[in-house]
């Protein structure tokens, strides 16, 4: 049987409750992993609508890329949003106005956590709850042509986690990152490592190709390291391809490009000046490509933060 009670005394009661709740007396609430999981989604844009980032799409041409900030007044008004979904009472109500904070508090740890838990992959060991998220979206053929394209970004050398990264089209990806990065890195996939050469469309310099030089661990020279001059030029070796009808297209003059490698060579770095088909096989060494973007102005110094009545 229930009492029913007036409006005044329930007012009362509701706000002797908050002010037990807010000094507390209550015991914080402890959300479901399904629950943290789905709110932190919610708020790194899972299930968002594309024209709600990119309102027009001239905001973003192809062969583009936009930095930008996450603003968390926003991602907190995404869960509240969702939250209100289950308040069908006052006393619902007064529960969220009392614990709103512990509630963004847990989101913003399962946000830390969520791209590992999604990849059955160990958390990240660094990356800071409740701090700064950055991210850009990135519009390009580069997308479609390496579906496992590598994405690093660093903060004064130190790699920051990322929080999510997706393809929103065939070319168009997404990255959000823990932290403020002053570089981010594109790399191919792993899986492009082979051998090969780079075309040589320089009429001044001799051959028809060319191969950035190595390090074979002789000297001072690190093994598979390539080795710069003393501008920073990294040395090149070159070579041509066999000529003739008879001569199948393409073929690399073996001999000619070994002579051009151990002349060019600095001194010290090969042993007993001769090149042994090891050295050789790791000259001829085609490394994935990495190519890093300076983050610069890209993020001012304004750091977007919780307002206090968050």
């Amino acid at each position: 049987m229930s009492i029913l009670s007036n409006r005044k005394e329930l007012h009362s009661d509701i706000l002797d409750q908050l002010a037990k709740a807010q000094s507390g007396e209550f015991p914080a609430p402890v959300l479901t992993e399904d629950l943290k999981q789905r709110l932190a989604q919610l708020t790194l844009l899972y299930g968002v609508p594309v024209e709600y980032m990119v309102p027009d799409v001239r905001l973003l041409p192809t062969e583009s890329i936009r930095f930008f900030y996450m603003d968390r007044n926003w991602m907190d008004r995404l869960v509240d949003g969702a939250m209100s979904v289950g308040v069908l009472s006052t006393q619902e109500a007064v529960f969220n106005l009392s614990f709103f904070k512990q509630i963004y508090e847990q989101v913003d740890q399962a946000q830390l956590k969520l791209r590992s838990t999604l990849r059955d992959a160990s958390p990240p060991d660094s990356g800071e709850a409740g701090g700064p998220i950055t991210g850009f979206i990135f519009r390009s053929q580069v997308v479609s042509d390496f579906p496992g394209l590598e994405i690093n970004p660093t903060k004064d050398g130190v790699t920051l986690p990322i929080l999510r990264m997706d393809t929103l089209s065939s070319n168009t990806l997404l990255c959000l990152v823990s932290g403020v990065p002053d570089k981010v890195e594109f790399i191919q996939p792993g899986e492009g490592l082979h051998c090969g050469v780079f075309p040589n469309d320089n009429t001044e310099d001799p051959g028809n190709f060319y191969l950035f030089l190595r390090g074979l661990g002789k000297g001072d020279y690190e093994a598979g390291k390539q080795i710069e001059d003393d501008h920073g030029v990294k040395l090149r070796g070159y070579g041509s391809y066999r000529t003739g009808d008879s001569q199948p297209a393409r073929v690399i003059k073996i001999n000619d490009l070994v002579s051009n490698i151990v002349a060019t060579m600095p001194e010290g770095s090969l042993e007993g000046d001769k090149l042994t088909s090891g050295g050789l096989a790791i000259q001829l060494t085609k490394t994935a490509q990495k190519q890093p973007y300076e983050t610069g102005d890209q993020f001012p110094s304004c750091n977007p933060k919780k307002s206090v009545n968050s």
